[in-house]
């Protein structure tokens, strides 16, 4: 059985939402909802796989309308202090999660959640501590993939890498094996190996141009500097740490993981004057956070930490891998009340016998 069926999509999750049973079925603990940033105004799909996890302003709306109607979303603060057991929470309550700080979180994300009175806790890597914008690696890296000619080689000797003869119906896999394979680096290594690659696809020395002086794709795809990311603040968000440079935390060793992990709090404690308190791992799903990821969150001195993973949080977990509901561009407004529900995951469940 196909999951999410159309038949799901089109029928039966509308019916629900209608109904009210949704909303009736969500679990007694927060939802946490995850977003990834908001395509700006203008901006044209530059490719699907690359940009799916990023939502319309439209969407966007329509779906904090939803909570607010139905929900109770709490403040990143309310949500410690039920951490902490210093206050209950109401019923049906939801936290709202964005990953990466990219600008359009600034310029689209927050005049959707002012207009609606609501806040977010953004996680920001280490580079938003900088004082200029740059492109998250991996996406730089399929970005490059797209824009070089076929067939694509790339050897890199020193990282243990050697593709060749990738056509562009094999162009994703090959992009995941790269960023699995230069995760194990540092940040400042891997940036060394995207310069090679670059070379070695023939791309010019300015081709990240457009990408930085275009201020659509500049939204879309550069991360905050310090200064947005103290736009952030200003505006009533609350900042978490995404690691210093997003890699796959399972692929690296413990010296770096915890370097990673403890060096991005501090990074952005320094660029923000202020406690940092949370911590969402990057990519975030079982196979790419170990065991040891969760517990050296705890030893960097966080407060909680944050999966990308979908299951219910009907009472206290792990409060150093708990789990969120991630949005994607293509997920309805129903679709996505299921989600939030918490009714996906638990069909899920009963229908394949196991987690989302």
């Amino acid at each position: 059985m196909r999951f999410v069926s159309p038949a799901l999509k089109r029928i039966v999750f509308p019916a629900l939402s209608r109904s009210g049973y949704l909303r009736c079925s969500a679990g007694v603990g927060p939802t946490i909802v995850t977003y990834h940033g908001v395509l700006p105004a203008g901006y044209r799909v530059q490719n699907r796989a690359l940009d799916c996890n990023l939502i319309s302003v439209d969407s966007l709306r329509q779906q904090l309308g939803l909570l607010k109607k139905s929900y109770n979303v709490i403040t990143p603060e309310d949500f410690l202090h039920w951490l902490e057991e210093k206050m209950p929470l109401p019923p049906h309550s939801v936290l709202l999660t964005c990953d990466d700080a990219l600008r359009n979180t600034l310029t689209e994300m927050v005049p959707v959640l002012h207009e609606l009175g609501m806040s977010c806790l953004f996680f920001a890597t280490g580079a938003s501590g900088d004082e200029t914008s740059s492109m998250l690696w991996y996406e730089e890296l399929y970005l490059m993939l797209l824009e070089a000619r076929e067939p694509i080689t790339i050897s890199l000797s020193e990282a243990g890498v050697s593709v060749g003869g990738i056509p562009s119906n094999k162009q994703h896999a090959s992009w995941w094996n790269l960023v699995e394979q230069l995760s194990r680096f540092d940040g400042e290594l891997r940036r060394n190996f995207l310069d090679q690659i670059g070379e070695q696809l023939g791309l010019s020395g300015n081709w990240r141009e457009r990408f930085l002086q275009d201020q659509t794709l500049a939204g879309r795809f550069l991360v905050l500097d310090v200064a947005g990311l103290r736009q952030l603040v200003a505006a009533g968000m609350t900042i978490g740490a995404h690691s210093l440079s997003h890699p796959i935390l399972a692929r690296v060793s413990e010296e770096l993981a915890w370097r990673e992990i403890s060096e991005s709090r501090s990074v952005t404690e320094n660029a923000l004057g202020q406690a940092v308190w949370a911590f969402a791992y990057p990519f975030g799903n079982p196979a790419m956070v170990t065991a040891r990821d969760v517990r050296l969150a705890e030893q960097a001195g966080f407060q909680c930490a944050f999966m990308n993973t979908e299951a219910g949080l009907a009472e206290k977990t792990n409060r150093f891998a708990l789990p969120r509901v991630h949005i994607t561009g293509d997920m309805s407004l129903f679709e996505f009340e299921a989600h939030i529900s918490g009714f996906y995951s638990s069909l899920r469940k009963r229908l394949l016998g196991g987690d989302p």
